[in-house]
């Protein structure tokens, strides 16, 4: 995977699981501790956030870390 694949699949999950449990992303943010200009760089590919950072968002995320960087299951993969 690319980082630019990455990013893409980050900013998808975030903005699936946020709407799911309907908590925008600032509170998000707040909620996990970090910089809101750090949650939408990341997710505009500006900003390459580490595995603990990611953990913060899984934890209010109430998800396993690897849901933010994995296909959603169903969806088909383009060709």
């Amino acid at each position: 995977m690319t980082s630019l694949e990455g990013y893409h699949l980050l900013t998808e999950n975030l903005r699936r699981l946020t709407e799911a449990k309907k908590v925008p992303l600032t509170v998000l943010a707040d909620r996990a501790g970090i910089d809101r200009r750090e949650l939408f760089a990341a997710m505009a590919g500006e900003y390459d956030p580490d595995l603990d950072w990611l953990n913060k968002l899984a934890d209010v995320l109430e998800v396993d870390v690897g849901e933010l960087l994995v296909e959603p299951r169903g969806k088909p993969k383009p060709s």
